[in-house]
């Protein structure tokens, strides 16, 4: 008997926007690219839901942007995040929200260019842990019918933060600083990791970035959030440092006990071409020298030369 396996491949997104995932139509004509056989959209792409939003509707629209109907089936699921922000599901996850959804419709078929409305209701338990618990939607087409071993379920997951009324914790954690102690010039690369200490998530994105303090600048980290309970590793690139300089580079992070930060010193020094002036001074001094032997020696010979002449001038006149 032959078994097939089944694998979701899912665009699973954190910040907010539209949330999409095509596959292009299997064609060997050259010129414009047709459109998808299959192109879903999901908007948005999450929902932060802040206590006094909780009883609100919720809702995400589906919109088939593909040549083909597709038909959807809308799961829950746990997920959690690695140290490097990649998204990780998994059937049980701290926090999980997953049990206090009812999502409709849970099934259904969308016509090309077709739009579906998914209500989302939130039931929160008689006395739900103080903080923000989180779940995310998958939003899955299934393989259809066909031959062959592995068939391919496409899906977007779009994650829900659920904070339950209480008190909010947003303390983080700043450490494990990495810069190095010394560089000839640029780039330069600074990492960090930091630690959700609170009890709700952490974006770190536009006005609200991580930065990075040196020369006087402040060095975006690139967008990342931080679930409850989690760390991240995050990295930058300093392209442009200057010629030389002691920096001072200094990561803060704000939260409710206060501000975290870590501090250390960069030397920027261009040893390299330190090295090249020296060794061109170096060359220089030698051919200065060699130039003024030459030179001594041309006026030497010159000079016994016309020691010479005179001598001879001399002993001709003695013979007349």
């Amino acid at each position: 008997m032959v078994r097939t396996f089944q694998r979701v491949i899912a665009a699973f997104l954190m910040a907010g926007g539209v949330a999409s995932v095509a596959y292009p139509a299997a064609s060997g004509m050259s010129g414009a690219a047709p459109d998808p056989d299959f192109s879903l959209m999901v908007s948005p792409t999450r929902l932060v839901i802040e206590p006094k939003a909780i009883g609100d509707p919720q809702s995400f629209m589906v919109t088939n942007k593909g040549r083909l109907p597709v038909d959807i089936i809308v799961n829950r699921t746990d997920f959690t995040t690695d140290r490097n922000g990649k998204v990780i599901f998994q059937p049980s996850s701290p926090h999980s929200a997953a049990d206090w959804l009812k999502v409709g419709p849970s099934d259904f078929r969308l016509a090309p260019g077709g739009q579906q409305r998914v209500a989302v209701r939130i039931d929160l338990p008689a006395k739900p842990e103080n903080g923000e618990h989180q779940v995310a939607l998958l939003f899955v087409a299934p393989a259809g019918p066909g031959g062959g071993n592995i068939k391919l379920n496409r899906a977007i997951g779009t994650p829900l933060y659920i904070t339950v009324p209480g008190p909010i914790d947003t303390s983080v954690r700043v450490h494990g600083l990495r810069v190095p102690e010394f560089a000839m010039g640029g780039p330069v690369e600074f990492g960090a990791t930091v630690d959700n200490l609170g009890t709700v998530h952490r974006d770190f994105f536009g006005k609200k970035s991580l930065n990075v303090r040196v020369d006087g600048r402040d060095i975006p980290f690139p967008d990342f959030t931080v679930l409850r309970g989690t760390s991240r590793e995050v990295a930058v690139t300093w392209d442009d440092p200057p010629f030389m300089c002691i920096c001072h580079v200094t990561v803060s992070a704000s939260g409710t006990d206060g501000t975290s930060s870590q501090a250390r010193t960069l030397i920027i020094f261009p040893v390299h071409l330190l090295a090249l002036l020296a060794g061109t001074a170096v060359a220089f001094y030698v051919l200065v020298r060699l130039v003024r032997r030459r030179y001594r020696r041309h006026l030497l010979g010159a000079a016994r030369a016309l020691h010479e002449q005179n001598r001879d001038d001399l002993d001709q006149n003695e013979k007349v």
